[in-house]
């Protein structure tokens, strides 16, 4: 499949490398997306815009543009525009919309699940290692007061679990040992920390982290837990939100390093 070329205007340096970054990742995905250059093999396709930037208006101004599904990020868009995201851009929402709009409808199933030629035994931890990690909204911290979501299907993985987090501090814990009780709890209490194990039995549990992703006020950390070490599953983990991806058995002492920063 050829690849979806993006033009874009306006963002930061850290945004513009977030967004290459993410252009880097798609290439072991079904929709391959890339920068476009004037100098390009194709046209493009999407043109992605920061409202907040000078370049915005000429960026409109440009016949050129017309045909092209508009993204813009920020307020003040245009009637136009074919998706408005809120500033700053959460990126895995931006591919997300990309795909629904471009990913053949056999390959739906694979969306977000950027898997790579080999898979390593290692934890995959996001903070600080690029700037596409989501923005938690204003005061979400606060309003959670602390408070942690355990979502684990094994009663002995939260009793560890639970025990780890009292001794970084974190005493307020609710448990949920399916995804429907993690989707009630969500809809009734604000958090700070939420835990998800993939191997929930009643539910995907993507489905779950998704509901994180998009809690309001946001939930300011986000850990996904699995037994199978690989690193594509971080990748995913990675689009779905989440700082940090970690399979079992849990390192103790990764884990204690972890939470002492929440």
């Amino acid at each position: 499949m050829k690849p979806i070329f993006v033009k874009y205007y306006g963002f930061s340096d850290a945004e513009r490398h977030a967004l290459h970054t993410l252009f880097r990742l798609s290439e072991s995905h079904p929709v391959v997306y890339a920068p476009w250059t004037a100098d390009g093999p194709e046209a493009a396709q999407v043109v992605l815009v920061d409202g907040d930037s000078w370049e915005a208006a000429l960026a409109l101004a440009n016949p050129s543009h017309d045909k092209l599904k508009l993204a813009w990020v920020g307020a003040g868009a245009p009637a136009s525009a074919w998706r408005v995201f809120a500033s700053p851009v959460k990126w895995s929402a931006l591919i997300e919309a990309m795909d629904e709009a471009f990913l053949p409808v056999t390959s739906k199933a694979l969306s977000l699940d950027l898997a790579l030629a080999h898979d390593t035994d290692l934890d995959v931890h996001f903070e600080g290692v690029d700037d596409t990690a989501p923005m938690a909204l204003e005061g979400a911290a606060s309003a959670a007061a602390r408070r942690v979501l355990l979502v684990d299907a094994g009663r002995d993985e939260r009793l560890y679990l639970r025990a780890k987090l009292a001794a970084a501090g974190l005493h307020e814990v609710d448990e949920a040992a399916s995804g429907a009780e993690a989707m009630e709890l969500l809809r009734s209490a604000a958090y700070q920390l939420v835990i998800v194990d993939l191997g929930l039995t009643d539910m995907d549990s993507w489905q779950v982290i998704k509901a994180v992703d998009r809690t309001r006020p946001a939930i300011a950390h986000l850990f996904i837990t699995g037994a199978e070490p690989a690193w594509r599953r971080g990748l995913r983990a990675r689009f779905s939100g989440a700082q940090v991806y970690l399979s079992k058995p849990l390192d103790p002492e990764k884990l204690k390093n972890l939470l002492q920063n929440i």
